[in-house]
């Protein structure tokens, strides 16, 4: 005949608590503390695809983020405002219109007094409407701030990681206004 040992007192791996396990192989006290072990494991699981993905991620997948984000903060940022160029208020899409454009000027893509919340109309179709674009500027930020734009200016050699430091600063730039704002509302 054989006998069994009586199991030994463990720690829950997840609350701690000090239990005599039921089963081989148990690792926790209860249910809730198994649900929360899962919880766990999905999360763990759900960085480490993150991270892979990261590590293959182009230089240029990195500044399509990075400019996705700041431009999302542009248009968050200029809610509310009218189109910097045609002054209108309307219903249709909204753009984040870079008042020198990255093709010519790429050293300002990311400056954030280059960049206003501009109709979809006066962007696409009309090539960013740069004269009334200039006049609604110098309203909004001044002469001397434009004069400086127009200004020469070093292009940077952005690499992957201020790319990502970039979009991870536009992304909690934009959580936080989005939380000030939804906080007054």
């Amino acid at each position: 005949m054989m006998t069994y040992k009586n199991p030994k007192a463990k720690s829950c791996v997840v609350c701690e608590r000090v239990f005599v396990p039921e089963r081989m192989g148990q690792i926790v006290c209860r249910p809730a503390c198994a649900m929360a072990r899962v919880r766990q494991a999905k999360k763990a699981e759900r960085e480490s695809t993150r991270k892979r993905k990261d590590a293959i991620k182009s230089k240029a997948d990195w500044a399509r983020e990075a400019q996705t984000a700041f431009n999302a903060y542009i248009r968050a940022r200029d809610e509310g405002l009218p189109c910097i160029s045609c002054g209108r208020h309307h219903q249709g899409q909204w753009h984040a219109g870079h008042y020198l454009s990255t093709g010519a000027r790429p050293e300002l893509r990311y400056t954030e007094s280059n960049v206003h919340r501009q109709c979809a109309p006066c962007n696409t179709h009309l090539s960013g409407n740069a004269v009334l674009y200039r006049i609604g500027l110098i309203e909004r930020i001044g002469l001397q701030a434009v004069a400086w734009l127009e200004g020469p200016h070093e292009l940077p050699k952005w690499t992957a990681e201020d790319y990502r430091a970039i979009r991870d600063n536009y992304r909690a730039k934009l959580k936080e206004l989005k939380g000030r704002t939804c906080f007054h509302q």
